[in-house]
């Protein structure tokens, strides 16, 4: 049986080839410099993503051909890994989006055409059948996280009741499906984005004064961290009891700055920052693993990034934001 090495070689040399395209920091500089949107999805043109047309620059198509990217890397996905699974990371994502929407939708009867992803794997239809009771269609993922919205939801009538079930959910399939998956980096990478989600989770919500019933039911399972006891120490609301919790864990730097923000009434986008390096690090670790499916996985996290910092900046160019605060919100780049 060949091992991870072997399995992976035809796509680590085929990564090798395109990471190169992947954007760097001198062109989201650019992109971020740009007079206009037009200007800034320039930018992306020369990088290779789909053109369009000087007349037809919109909002509207520009989505689509960021669409288009992400379809690019969901077929390099299929021509090159030889396990088809991880083309999940992305469209997981897009489903539990979709989900969220339709969902939204229903309760506040309004129109969910425009928030609507066009990459997930499951039908409008059939997301549509199940918030109205008929689950058949459904995946038993996706059926469990609607059945837990609808208790919560009876329990605190809310549009963030809805958003934190389904994000917990989401996440929680990611790590089922790095486990299943079986690559270490992988487990490694999604327990990491749940310790930091959880974390951010826990100081905003101390920041905005939140109950503990929300940070209860927002905590995700599965990371570094044990959620329960992290929810105990929220309740406890005292410095030491975070602490305790993280001993250990290599996070105590990172959580006793965010409690000394909050205490001084600081903004939280510096603790964000930091760890949203440590995440981009992780990515950039990959890409130097000589041989095995982190290339891979790496080249996909950081296209995924990729695209995320080119609809911010897009978004931002589009609503005026001046580029220093566009700054401030963008992740560190993969190359």
């Amino acid at each position: 049986m060949l091992g991870h090495e072997e399995k992976y070689a035809y796509a680590v040399g085929r990564t090798r080839a395109v990471e190169t395209k992947l954007l760097d920091r001198a062109s989201i500089e650019r992109m971020i410099d740009a007079s206009d949107v037009s200007g800034a999805f320039k930018v992306l043109e020369e990088a290779g993503y789909i053109q369009v047309a000087a007349c037809a620059k919109d909002l509207l198509s520009i989505d689509e051909a960021l669409d288009q990217e992400e379809l690019k890397l969901l077929q390099f996905i299929e021509e090159t890994s030889p396990d088809k699974r991880l083309s999940r990371l992305i469209t997981l994502r897009h489903d539990y989006h979709n989900l969220k929407v339709l969902l939204k939708a229903n309760i506040f009867d309004v129109s969910p055409v425009m928030a609507m992803s066009r990459l997930g794997t499951l039908s409008e239809d059939a997301i549509c059948k199940a918030i109205n009771g008929e689950m058949r269609e459904l995946p038993a993922e996706f059926r469990s996280a609607l059945k837990k919205v609808r208790a919560l939801y009876s329990q605190r009538s809310s549009p963030e009741v809805i958003d934190i079930v389904i994000d917990r959910a989401m996440h929680e399939a990611l790590l089922d499906l790095a486990q299943t998956v079986g690559i270490q980096f992988l487990i490694r990478y999604v327990k990491t984005e749940i310790d930091f989600l959880n974390l951010l989770i826990f100081l905003r919500a101390r920041k905005m004064r939140r109950d503990t019933w929300l940070v209860e039911h927002a905590l995700v399972a599965g990371g570094n961290i044990d959620h329960r006891r992290l929810s105990q120490a929220y309740e406890d609301e005292s410095q030491d009891a975070l602490m305790d919790v993280l001993s250990g864990t290599g996070y105590e730097f990172v959580a006793r700055r965010g409690l000394n923000l909050l205490e001084e009434g600081g903004s939280l986008s510096e603790i964000e920052g930091f760890l949203e390096e440590i995440i981009s690090g992780l990515i950039r670790e990959a890409r130097y693993v000589p041989l095995g499916p982190e290339p891979l996985i790496g080249y996909i996290l950081a296209k995924q990034q990729e695209l995320r910092i080119a609809r911010l900046v897009i978004a931002g160019k589009a609503a005026g934001v001046a580029g220093d605060s566009i700054r401030e919100r963008l992740r560190d780049v993969y190359v």
